[in-house]
Parts: structure tokens; C-alpha cells; sequence
């Protein structure tokens, strides 16, 4: 979602134009305190290790209840448990940093964190043998937890909170502003598209004439410039940027398979709601 900063300043630009001078003042102090990072994947995943390397257990918790409110629970239920997984592995990430320290305020951090989560993680079968962590002089060397302070899972853990954030904001509905500028380079592909066509002698059935391409373009631009919300209406798109979409859309499920299971926002219901 890197668009979203050329949205920010086109209505940080326009705010300006009207002359709401106090409504920009209130605009750039909530985008210097977003703790959506403008939706930027890498951004949000510093944060988090960010509280983590730090041991700020209060400071991991809250951000991860922010992203939890704003977009986790709002995905399909069948997607829940690997999103609790991924959430649970955080934490174990923090365990692990602050075991591997050797001063004895990173020890009483691992402490802290069973007093302050053990009614949360009480009667769970895969945190049973993590309370024994703060009694354990070398837990590196334990086999309940060597494979816990080893490079490659601490990686695996930072992999897959990237690619669940990048998956779940390409699946997000976005308001029709953000909108825009996909549209007006999809409208200027197709009316460079009808200039190359120009002048060209085709055969019948071989390609759209360009007179068909200007009658799609018209119905697109119609859409645009028409005082209802755009819908997935896809008839106005020629074929060859559908088969780009699909192209795309069968990337992403295979990313989504790797994560095993499906984040995708319920967004045919909010579909008949706009429509309705």
C-alpha cells in the first residue's frame, strides 16, 4: 500500500487549497502517532521487534491488540487459530530475547511476562513447558527449547508476520480514493491502446477494433466520472487485463496456502451493502 502516501498528500493538498489550516494541524499529528505505519509491511514488523528486543511486553500487547481490532478480527473465522499462532510465536520470540540476555533485568523480564500472561496462556498444552524457562540456567542446550534459540526459527518467525500482514492489506477493501490512480492508469492504458490500434488494418475476428475499445473505455470513464461508488464490474476491461488479474490472484492464493488457511475479509457482503 505505498500509494497511500500520494494520498496522504493529496489531502494534506487539498485541505490546504480550502484553507483548513487547523484540520492539517489535526491531520499530520495523527499521521506522526499512526500506528498503522501508513500499512507499510516492513514499517509494522520493526515495531513489533522493536518492543520485543526491548522486552515491552505492555508495548507488544497493545500493538498487537491495535492490529487485532483493525484488521485480524475481521478476517474469516477458519483463519483465527494460524493468526493466534503467529501471535503466541511472537511471544515466544520475546522469551527467547530476553533469556539470551545476561544482565538480570532481561531475567526478570521472563518472569514478568508468566506472572502477567499466565491467565491468558493458563491450561494451554504448548505453553506448559515454557514455565519452566525461568529456572533453567542454559535453556539453549534444552531440548524443549534448543530448536527455539536456533537463527532459523527466529527468522521463520519475522517470515511469516510479513507475509501475513503483506497478504491480509492486499486482500483489504480500500476506500475509492486510493483508488484513483490504479484507474486513471488503467483508463490511460487503454487510450494508448486505442492510438496503437489506429491506422492498423485488422482481421475480423482477430482483435477487438479499436472502435470496441473506445466503447469500453467510454463505459469505464463513465464509472469514474459517475456520482455512484465504483463496483467489480469488470466489462469494460479488456480481456488481457483480466488475465493479468487472475495471474496475480493465483500468486496470492499460493501465498496464502503457505500460511495455511485463506485471510480474506468477507468482502461480498460488504459488496451488496455498497450495491444495495
Amino acid at each position: 500500500m505505498a500509494h497511500l502516501q500520494f494520498v496522504d498528500e493529496l489531502v494534506r493538498e487539498y485541505l490546504l487549497f480550502r484553507g483548513f489550516t487547523s484540520t492539517v494541524k489535526a491531520f499530520e499529528s495523527d499521521l506522526k502517532s499512526d500506528k498503522d505505519k501508513g500499512f507499510r509491511v516492513d514499517k509494522i514488523v520493526d515495531q513489533v521487534l522493536h518492543f520485543i528486543n526491548v522486552s515491552d511486553l505492555n508495548g507488544l500487547k497493545e500493538y498487537w491488540t491495535h492490529l487485532d481490532n483493525l484488521v485480524f478480527a475481521k478476517l474469516e473465522v477458519h483463519v483465527q487459530p494460524g493468526v493466534r499462532k503467529i501471535e503466541y510465536s511472537l511471544y515466544k520470540l520475546y522469551l527467547v530475547i530476553a533469556a539470551q540476555s545476561t544482565g538480570g533485568v532481561r531475567n526478570e523480564k521472563v518472569a514478568e511476562f508468566f506472572a502477567k500472561m499466565l491467565p491468558e496462556l493458563q491450561g494451554q498444552s504448548e505453553w506448559r513447558d515454557w514455565y519452566m524457562l525461568p529456572y533453567i540456567t542454559k535453556p539453549e542446550e534444552n531440548p524443549s527449547f534448543s530448536l527455539y534459540f536456533t537463527r532459523g526459527w527466529q527468522d521463520s518467525v519475522i517470515v511469516s508476520l510479513h507475509n501475513l500482514l503483506a497478504t491480509v492489506f492486499q486482500c483489504m477493501p480500500q476506500p475509492t480514493l486510493t483508488s484513483y490512480e490504479s484507474d486513471a492508469a488503467l483508463v490511460k492504458r487503454l487510450q494508448e491502446e486505442i492510438s496503437s490500434l489506429k491506422g492498423k488494418s485488422q482481421p475480423a475476428n482477430d482483435k477487438v477494433s479499436p472502435s470496441g475499445h473506445q466503447s469500453r473505455l467510454a463505459q469505464y470513464s463513465e464509472r469514474l466520472s459517475g456520482p455512484l461508488p465504483l463496483i467489480d464490474d469488470f466489462s469494460a476491461i479488456p480481456a488481457e487485463h483480466l488475465d493479468c488479474g487472475l495471474r496475480e490472484a493465483k500468486g496470492l492464493r499460493g501465498l496464502l496456502r503457505q500460511m495455511g488457511g485463506s485471510p480474506v475479509m468477507n468482502r461480498k457482503a460488504g459488496r451488496s451493502q455498497s450495491q444495495n
